[in-house]
């Protein structure tokens, strides 16, 4: 693992507040001629020291940058792609963490965040050594393999028992820099194992019994029959008539659900459906979660949750069974999380109790935007209702740390986020 040695963070987050607007235009020259006159030697503790006010006043300004040079510059013509100034009205602008099931992972999630922040590191190593006994490897070799390894990495990612563990780690991980930053969930929700995240950082699980779980439910549902998933382009109500030997798994958006079961019937499925010109996507899924699939090995992951201590959430969240917030009873019924891998995964129901409160910032604290972008489609939400997410996608060639921190400006621009140096 030599590319995850430390190394020093090369993006730097400057914000600027003040009383009036023509006051954060003088704060903001002021910056400009200090920077001119200073070195990159102190380059980094003016960013701390352009983080930290004693009042967070309503005209803000923050900017994400790499070297002195680029900050003077950006703050000089106000870039409008790297400069961003608002200002904050009093509404208190509650967050709410959303966390994907499996899906959404990839070799080197976060590997610059991990070599950057110690916060997200501390908390991957902790995962790591938790999870060493129940896997029999180290799960931070296959998350951030060395180059030769990449493609058996990859394809061991694709393995449900790797993939769940791999994917709570990386979550919880960025739930914690999140925290560790001062940014904090007045609410959550979880896709499907998602949940254990959510469950966890509510304080439902103990973060050594929740990463068991995650491992015993992920060895459980690999050592069942392959089978698939189907996402299809029809609501609820159009999908149940191609029920039987197939079940719905997850119901995303109001026209978009997500069917699962043995791998023939869906392959017959989609090719009816595509005769009838319904949009149909194979996912990629090695077995059938949240289906009849299930049944034999609910009773056996039953008996592992109840050896857990569970107790009544401290922070509420969405269940994904019921699309509603969660009761203290289901989160301590050890049956409720025996049939939560069996139950249809209600997201776009959950999101609809979310939109209730238009004030509501919704963050994906995962890889990718599956959940952020299904969320930006959903059409209980409010025009101007802020949806983010934590950490840019697999494919754009840009920096995670540089991603999450214009992620962490935009949040103090826009909610009551005290601002908070960000070492």
């Amino acid at each position: 693992m030599n590319k995850t040695l430390e190394k020093p963070r090369s993006w730097h987050l400057l914000v600027l507040c003040a009383e009036t607007s023509s006051a954060l235009e003088t704060e903001t020259t002021n910056l400009i001629e200090h920077l001119k006159r200073s070195t990159n030697q102190d380059f980094v503790d003016i960013t701390g020291s352009y983080q930290v006010h004693e009042k967070a006043f309503k005209h803000r300004r923050m900017l994400v940058c790499n070297n002195l040079s680029d900050a003077v510059t950006a703050l000089e013509t106000l870039d409008s792609k790297k400069v961003f100034t608002r200002f904050q009205e009093s509404e208190e602008r509650p967050i709410v963490f959303m966390f994907p099931g499996q899906g959404a992972q990839y070799v080197n999630m976060g590997l610059e965040l991990y070599q950057t922040e110690k916060t997200f590191r501390e908390q991957v190593d902790i995962c790591s050594e938790f999870l060493k006994p129940d896997l029999d490897l180290d799960i931070r070799n296959i998350i951030y393999p060395d180059e030769k390894q990449i493609n058996v990495a990859t394809q061991q990612l694709q393995q449900t028992l790797i993939a769940q563990s791999a994917l709570f780690v990386i979550e919880y991980a960025l739930a914690k820099l999140w925290q560790e930053w001062g940014v904090l969930p007045q609410a959550m929700i979880g896709h499907s194992l998602g949940e254990y995240v959510a469950a966890t950082l509510a304080g439902v699980f103990s973060l050594k019994d929740a990463l068991k779980l995650v491992a015993v439910r992920g060895r459980l549902i690999q050592e069942l029959p392959s089978g698939a998933m189907l996402a299809i382009e029809l609501s609820e109500k159009e999908v149940r008539p191609f029920l039987g030997e197939i079940s719905l798994a997850a119901i995303n958006g109001p026209n978009l659900c997500i069917v699962s079961g043995p791998a023939k019937a869906l392959e017959e499925l989609e090719d009816r459906l595509s005769q009838k010109d319904v949009m149909c996507l194979p996912l990629d899924a090695s077995h059938a979660p949240h289906s009849q699939e299930m049944d034999s090995i609910i009773e056996p992951f039953k008996s592992y949750v109840e050896k857990m201590t569970l107790r009544p959430p401290q922070i509420p969240y969405i269940s994904s069974v019921t699309g509603t917030w969660i009761t203290t009873d289901q989160a301590t019924d050890p049956n409720y999380w025996a049939r939560h891998m069996r139950e249809t995964v209600r997201f776009c129901e959950g999101l609809q109790e979310l939109f209730k409160k238009p004030e509501r910032i919704l963050l994906q604290v995962a890889p990718g935007r599956t959940l952020s972008a299904m969320a930006v489609q959903h059409p209980e939400r409010a025009a101007g209702q802020i949806v983010l997410s934590s950490l840019s996608h697999p494919y754009e060639e840009e920096s995670d740390v540089a991603f999450i921190l214009n992620i962490l400006g935009q949040l103090w621009l826009d909610s009551h986020l005290a601002p908070k140096k960000v070492d």
